[in-house]
Parts: C-alpha cells; structure tokens; sequence
C-alpha cells in the first residue's frame, strides 16, 4: 500500500510537471494564461477548498453534532462557488487587474492597497499550514518518518510542480486528482454493509436543517452560512480560479458547476459520518485517528483503500498548492511589483517559494492549527467584504477613507468581541462595525471635502 501511494503522489507531481510546459510568461503562471476550459476551470474551482477539513473535519463534526455542525463546509463552500457564478464571475472577469489587490487600489487608491492586501495574503497562512501539516500526517503514517521529516517532505511536493507550473500545474493535477478523489470516496461509501441507513437511535435534531427558533440560534446558524459562503469572495484564491478561465461564459458556468459538484460530493463524508454515529459512536469524542480512516480500514479491501488515501491526498494537494499561489500572486505583484529587476516570471516563482518555505515555517511552530481554517474567511469577511461590494456596485460611495475605515473596524471588533466570547458569533459584531466603519470614514472624508471647499475662496 505504501508503495502504491508514494507511487501516486510521484505521478501526481509528474502531471504537475508535465503541465508546466505550458508556462511562458507571468501571466501563464499566475492565472493559466486565461486559457483554461470549462473542464479544467470547473476542477480548479470545486478544488478551491476541498482538502482534508471536508473529508475529516466534516465527516467528524456530522457524526457529533449532525446537521448544523456542518453548515459551514460543505453547504457554505457551495453556497459561495454558487454566488461566484450567478454573482461575481462577470465583474470579476472584466476587471483590469493583474490581483485581487489591485481592485481595491483600482476603485479606493493606493492606500487602501497596502492595507488590503497584507490582510488578504495573512488570511492564507493558517489554511495553507494546515494542509501541510495534514499531508505531513499521511506521509509520516506510511513512511514512519517523524512529523519533521513528513512536513520537509509534503512542503517540497507542493512546490516542487508549483514553482514549475504555476495555476496550469495546479490545474492539470486538480482534474487528474479529483477523478481519484470522487472514486475513492464513493467506493468508501459502497461497501459499507448495506441497508445500514436508519434514524433510530438518532438525537431528535440531528437531522435537522434549521436551527431552533431563537433569535440568537437563527444568528449563528446564518454565520455558518456565511463565513465561506461570503468570507471567501473576497479573496485572490476565488479571482485567480475565476479569471483563469477562456472566457467569462466559461468562468459562470464553472462555478456553478462546481457548487452543484461540491454539494453531491461534500455530502459523500457525511454518509461515512453517520455511519460511525449509527454503528461506531464509541469512535467519537476522542482524540487520533479520524473515524472515517478507521472506517476506510475496517470495510474497504486493499485495492480500494489505495483510492480513498488517494482521494485524501489528491484533497490536501489540491487545496495547499492553489492556495500557495493565491499569497504569492499578492507577493509578487503588489508588494514586490516595483522589483524590476527580476522577471514578471521569476519574480511570480521566488514569491511562491517564500510563501511555501513561509507556511512551513508557521506549520512546525503550529501542529494543532485545523481552527484557523476557517478564521481565514471570516478575517476577509470583517475586512475585505464590505469594500468589494461597494467597489463593484456603488461607486458614488468609493472613497479610500471609508474603505480603510471599513478594515480597521472590522477586524478591532471582531477580535475584541471574540475575547469576550458572546453568545452571537463575533463574526456579526466585526461585519456590522465593518459597514459603520465605511460610513464613517465615507461621510467623514466628504465633509472635510465640503469644508475644504468652503474655506478655499477665503484662503484665496
């Protein structure tokens, strides 16, 4: 089995390797050269955030806390690729920005830039360690190499076809992984001993959809919705995948292509989960192995458990190198963007490599980090999210003042609200403060411009 796997990771980063034969320039690196079909674009985005958190973390979260416990991921994730090909996919692809950084330096100044896009790039760092430090863990369970020894390793694959090929590396492997990923999960679910599915034994709300109907309920459970389903749309990751497509026709049907596909298969961990709720509850509860590999390892014959660990590392892969690329693209354009001399290319390669070694770095110092995957969307959905919208659909209201305004307040409140640990998620009190900030700061700045005006005839 070890030497079927590393057999597959190794043809993998072939794929990868193969597919960097295509790159010729920066923007090839950066976002496919804008070539990629709707095949390929639909892959790359239904990969945006399938990793080891909807295969492990979900399934668990379901077996111990059903339903609303996994509102977040998968539903929230499809809600989002969704909302990107009814709502985003047009505006995104018609925008004339090399980054996502570039939009707020395009509709609020530069300023608003500088503060923008460090925010965004720090977003990634927990997400992207947490996929390595995940691939580390699979590494370490079949070679026996120590944790430190299994993450040296799974960085150096993820960059190893990343630095070659850039999003057409990432994209090539995507597809190729994701064929592996849908098999391996599916077999996982069709051996299970048949007619298994029942709801005796089952808590009375498990199932349920909805919370319960208190006004504090209904504000969590739409925070779950929200923390991917609109904390991620502000993000280079989901502009890189969205203008990586041929056209934007093909960019809006692709992400909502990839919602549909997100939904079916992000709801195959789910099945696993209530299987080990029904027939295994004494796997819960603790800590070790996850119970959907336990369950992968008591029911699948050898042959299929080569394509569910496949399909777990074709998820992690996918996840941590197109993540890599989305902090390296805000890297190299807008913060190295003056560095001429070095190459659009190399410059977009060396910002890879600092963002992988980077991660690296933050994964040794953090081995327990899963809880910052999703801290990453809500830090752009109390920083990001308000000035994007107003960007794209009020430009009478741009100002640099209120968006920088926006940023600050949103992430000051949030954090100070989630010390004090209330009963509402905090995400509300940093969104909430995010939009008093824009107004704030847009109002403030139109009456120094009023003021200024009237005081200029007197000056004069």
């Amino acid at each position: 089995m070890a030497l079927a796997v590393a057999l597959y990771v190794l043809v993998s980063v072939g794929i990868g390797l193969w597919a960097a034969r295509q790159v010729k320039n920066k923007q090839d690196f950066l976002v496919a050269g804008r070539r990629l079909p709707w095949l390929l674009s639909m892959s790359l985005l239904f990969s945006t955030w399938f990793g080891s958190e909807t295969i492990l973390g979900a399934s668990q979260a379901f077996s111990e806390g059903g339903l609303l416990a996994v509102i977040e991921d998968p539903f929230g994730s499809a809600l989002c690729l969704f909302l990107v090909g009814v709502w985003l996919a047009r505006p995104f692809y018609r925008l004339p920005v090399n980054t996502f950084g570039d939009f707020y330096a395009l509709h609020f100044g530069r300023w608003a830039e500088r503060i923008a896009t460090p925010l965004m790039a720090f977003s990634y760092i927990g997400w992207i360690a947490a996929q390595l430090v995940a691939l580390g863990e699979v590494i370490s369970h079949f070679s026996g190499a120590s944790r430190e020894v299994a993450l040296l390793v799974s960085v150096a694959l993820i960059l190893s076809y990343t630095l070659a090929g850039g999003m057409w590396s990432v994209a090539a492997i995507d597809l190729a992984q994701n064929v592996i990923l849908v098999g391996g999960l599916f077999l996982l679910v069709w051996y299970l001993p048949g007619g298994w599915f029942r709801t005796e034994g089952l808590p009375a709300d498990f199932l349920s959809f909805t919370p319960p109907p208190t006004s504090t309920a209904w504000l969590n459970y739409l925070a779950a919705w929200m923390i991917i389903g609109l904390g991620s749309l502000p993000q280079q990751d989901m502009y890189q995948r969205v203008v990586s497509a041929k056209s934007e026709r093909v960019a809006r049907r692709a992400a909502i292509s990839a919602a549909l596909l997100y939904l079916v298969v992000g709801l195959i961990p789910l099945a696993a989960g209530l299987y080990v709720r029904l027939y295994h509850p004494d796997w819960l509860g603790g800590e070790g192995t996850a119970p959907i590999i336990r369950l992968a390892a008591m029911y699948l014959p050898a042959w299929a458990q080569f394509f569910f660990w496949g399909s777990l590392i074709s998820a992690i892969m996918s996840s941590a190198s197109g993540g890599i690329l989305a902090p390296a693209s805000l890297l190299s354009e807008n913060i190295l963007g003056r560095w001429h001399k070095v190459s659009g290319l190399w410059r977009a390669r060396l910002s890879t490599l600092a963002v992988g070694i980077l991660c690296w770095l933050f994964a040794r110092e953090n081995p327990h980090i899963y809880e910052l995957v999703a801290e990453s969307s809500i830090f752009s959905l109390v920083t990001l999210f308000i000035p994007m919208v107003v960007g794209l659909h009020a430009p009478r209201w741009r100002s640099a003042a209120g968006a920088i305004t926006s940023m600050i307040a949103g992430v000051v409140a949030y954090y100070v609200a989630k010390h004090f640990e209330p009963e509402v998620h905090p995400l509300w009190h940093g969104l909430v403060m995010s939009l008093i900030g824009y107004l704030v700061g847009h109002l403030a700045f139109l009456a120094y411009r009023i003021r200024r005006r009237q005081t200029q005839p007197a000056n004069a």
